[in-house]
């Protein structure tokens, strides 16, 4: 398929914007890099607010098809479980994670560490999931009132956009001293772990 010069511009600033974050990087500074003028930036996009919804829904897709397949196993599993609802979390965002491509799961993850503004596109991107995710959450443990449900799979984003978006890092990190790097077979099956407890039934 052929790169346009809107995609050129999607990837460059989806890549400023995970380096420095949004508020740092300008039109002009997306332009530059992309070896194009303003009149192109203008012309897809507008504003910078809309090159930033851009980018957020330039991934969200490819996430939401992968996610919609686990999600829809689970709406059809007679007692599913919540390492099960974390692994529908997890794993689409892993796939691209352990592939090397971090670059958008560490904007999503400084868009929600800092609360910047484009968390408002990022939940409209998801609102769907987050609605699915919710009923099943609450199906597995039905105790659970409406703002610990809301608390909890905030706290499962956070902590899954945050430890994939340090993948890189955390392979030599929690190894050993003196042992070789964490494989992201491990690394991921501990995240799962880790939101299955953050999800923790009451």
């Amino acid at each position: 398929m052929r790169t346009t010069q809107r995609d050129v511009l999607v990837a460059t600033a989806e890549r400023l914007f995970a380096e420095q974050g949004i508020d740092a990087v300008s039109l002009r500074t997306v332009m530059a890099e992309a070896g194009t003028n303003v009149a192109a930036v203008r012309y897809h996009f507008g504003t910078k607010d809309a090159l930033v919804e851009a980018v957020v829904r330039a991934r969200s897709e490819e996430i939401k098809a992968a996610r919609d397949t686990l999600l829809t196993a689970l709406e059809e599993a007679a007692d599913p479980s919540l390492h099960d609802l974390a692994e529908a979390f997890v794993l689409p965002l892993a796939g691209m994670a352990t592939t090397g491509d971090l670059e958008w799961i560490r904007l999503v993850a400084g868009v929600t560490a800092g609360g910047h503004p484009a968390i408002a596109v990022i939940d409209e991107e998801f609102a769907e999931q987050t609605a699915r995710l919710g009923r099943l959450l609450r199906r597995i443990s039905p105790g659970l009132d409406p703002v610990g449900l809301r608390f909890r799979l905030t706290v499962a984003m956070t902590l899954t956009y945050r430890t994939l978006g340090d993948l890189a890092d955390l392979r030599t990190r929690v190894a050993a001293p003196g042992r070789p790097p964490v494989g992201d077979e491990r690394l991921v099956a501990e995240l799962v772990d880790a939101v299955t407890a953050v999800l923790g039934k009451v």
